[in-house]
């Protein structure tokens, strides 16, 4: 019985010995395990690329009126009709005008007549320097009020100012209108002017002197047509972003094959070189390098020095939209980044970097 005993308590002091080893082998097993990661050097770039979504307008949009007012006659064209600059677009009946015509013409024609003659009698002395003056000053009245009558006959046509098209129609034929009343809206399809809002960050983009843009609709998706900045305001709206406008400068943008209206959506793709604005060099790396703390907006990314990682306080200026991020502060060109499970690392862990 007590051999029984001794035997059952040497195997007891067997299998707890073995339990200990097994557990100091794990834990060291667990301390020896080394995380594998992958990396990215950090380049010097001074050429940032972004994309932003815009939208078309027209850059000539007018509401055409008649400067006269009277009863239209005449009104030839349809809602979306083309139409080419000197196109009749409305007429106005002109008698009543041409009755004030007439006799502003032959008042003026009176006056003309008698300016000739005093002139001639002035100069023979046979009439009096200040009844010449009374007939220049008659003169200058008649010749006003014909020139404005003539006008006023010239006003009775409408014509479209420039190529475009007639976007609404705003009355009806034989109806009477006043003068400054709209007749129709005409919008200039031939040049188009494309905005959009871009983030107050990247106002910097826009300083630079070597810059480029490029439109790609979406309705003719993989062409992409030059374009030129037009303007933009150099103050955030609303806190809504910096509005910016450009202009598509293209010769091989054809409206007979592109029909592209005001309204369209679009991209618009950004190439700025900052190295002329710039007074530092700006380094990049891809965007899933860098994160954040739980709390904060404080940018990070982990360096990888002798196999071991080490957290960095860096300062982004921005994304370029294509998986990278421009560091302007706190990474040098050539150290080594980690590019994935940044959120699992500790400070000072080591680490092996994943052959590519």
């Amino acid at each position: 019985m007590r051999r029984m005993i001794k035997l059952m308590s040497s195997s007891l002091m067997m299998a707890a010995t073995c339990f200990i080893l097994f557990s100091c082998s794990e834990e060291k097993a667990k301390r020896d395990v080394t995380r594998t990661v992958k990396v990215a050097k950090v380049e010097s770039s001074t050429e940032i690329k972004k994309d932003f979504s815009g939208v078309v307008e027209a850059v000539e949009y007018v509401k055409l009126a008649f400067r006269v007012s009277g009863q239209i006659v005449e009104l030839p064209v349809i809602e979306g009709q083309k139409v080419k600059k000197g196109d009749l677009i409305a007429k106005i009946d002109p008698r009543e005008i041409s009755i004030q015509y007439s006799a502003d013409k032959a008042s003026f024609e009176t006056a003309s007549a008698q300016l000739d003659r005093n002139k001639r009698l002035l100069d023979k002395q046979a009439v009096s320097k200040q009844d010449y003056e009374v007939c220049v000053a008659n003169f200058e009245r008649a010749k006003s009020a014909y020139e404005l009558s003539t006008n006023n006959m010239n006003d009775t046509y409408l014509t479209a100012p420039f190529n475009g098209s007639i976007e609404r129609r705003l009355v009806e034929n034989f109806q009477r209108v006043n003068a400054g009343e709209g007749i129709v809206q005409l919008v200039n399809t031939n040049k188009l002017r494309i905005k959009f809002v871009m983030p107050d960050s990247y106002m910097y983009l826009l300083k630079s002197t070597k810059q480029s843009f490029s439109v790609e609709f979406d309705t003719f998706k993989g062409r992409k047509f030059s374009a030129q900045i037009e303007e933009y305001l150099d103050i955030s709206t609303n806190r809504a972003g910096i509005p910016v406008s450009v202009i598509i400068d293209d010769e091989k943008f054809d409206r007979n094959a592109y029909e592209v209206k005001p309204g369209f959506t679009c991209n618009i793709h950004l190439n700025s070189d900052i190295s002329n604005y710039m007074s530092y060099n700006m380094m990049m790396v891809p965007l899933s390098a860098v994160f954040e703390e739980a709390e904060g907006s404080q940018k990070y990314v982990w360096i990888v020095s002798n196999n071991k990682v080490q957290k960095r306080k860096v300062k982004m200026n921005s994304p370029t939209g294509k998986a990278e991020a421009y560091i302007s502060e706190g990474i040098k060109v050539g150290e080594t980044v980690v590019t994935a499970g940044v959120y699992q690392l500790k400070e000072g862990e080591t680490v092996k970097i994943l052959s590519k």
